[in-house]
């Protein structure tokens, strides 16, 4: 997801890598193992990423001087990292209800950041930032048989934060419209978070989600997102399935809509 992440030694997966099995096999084969390169970067995505450093400065300056970086500074960090990706070696393609007029989506940008800097400084007011952009790498285990695997699954946490004796995990989030019922209820992305934190140390964490839509009035949803033994007994059962699946060779395209938007069709036999 456009961030950078230290990888550890040995085999690892992500739940990037896991969501892009999930959406189409012929995918993640061409990406993650023939190595083919990207025709383009989706715009999503690489708004997301400028938007999660501007993010990262605010959280940073918190938490090294226990005040938030100021506005002006957070909307230029985001417009630097916004050039880079509109100017950089790789186009940026709009999926097609997006929009792609870089100077639209920088304007967007900065009144997005107005609306998450009001609300994250008035949240620090009762919050110590722990970490920001931390990387972690955990062992993914059968839950049946107890036998842990030789890959990890790895990841970054935005950030993690206490609010007196209870750490949560923050996810932000840029997205077209507010996040549904079920993509807060289903997506795996918190139950590797939960997952991670216990193994890792953290103990029990609550999991956030501030989502910052797209919106010509930017509007920010702030959700709570519960996991319980079940998810991750279920996320545990997916990764094994898509890491045996990828073991054995499985290959094979996933036709949809979504071809229309792969970075990697170009590379993949038949698609139109």
């Amino acid at each position: 997801m456009g961030r950078r992440l230290t990888l550890p030694e040995g085999l690892y997966i992500s739940v990037s890598q896991i969501k892009t099995w999930l959406r189409c096999p012929r995918s993640y084969v061409l990406h993650y193992v023939r190595g083919v390169e990207a025709a383009f970067v989706p715009t999503a995505l690489a708004f997301g990423t400028a938007f999660h450093e501007a993010a990262a400065a605010l959280y940073l300056e918190a938490k090294n001087t226990g005040e938030p970086l100021r506005l002006a500074y957070v909307q230029d960090v985001f417009r630097d990292a916004w050039d880079r990706a509109s100017s950089g070696p790789v186009p940026l393609q709009a999926d097609e209800d997006g929009e792609d007029d870089s100077g639209a989506l920088t304007d967007k940008g900065i009144a997005m950041l107005g609306v998450f800097h009001e609300f994250a400084t008035e949240a620090l007011a009762h919050q110590v930032v722990e970490s920001v952009e931390q990387a972690f790498a955990v062992s993914i285990f059968d839950p049946d048989s107890g036998e842990v695997l030789e890959e990890q699954l790895v990841g970054t946490v935005d950030l993690v934060v206490r609010e007196d004796e209870r750490r949560v995990v923050v996810e932000h989030k840029t997205a077209a419209r507010r996040y549904g019922a079920d993509q807060l209820r289903f997506d795996i992305q918190p139950t590797a978070y939960k997952l991670a934190a216990r193994l890792g140390g953290l103990g029990e964490v609550g999991v956030r989600y501030q989502v910052v839509t797209k919106a010509k009035t930017p509007a920010l949803q702030v959700e709570d997102v519960v996991r319980g033994e079940q998810h991750e007994d279920d996320l545990l059962r997916t990764a094994l399935g898509v890491l045996r699946s990828i073991d054995a060779g499985v290959d094979f395209p996933l036709r949809g809509a979504q071809c229309r938007t792969c970075p990697y069709a170009h590379g993949c036999k038949g698609a139109s």
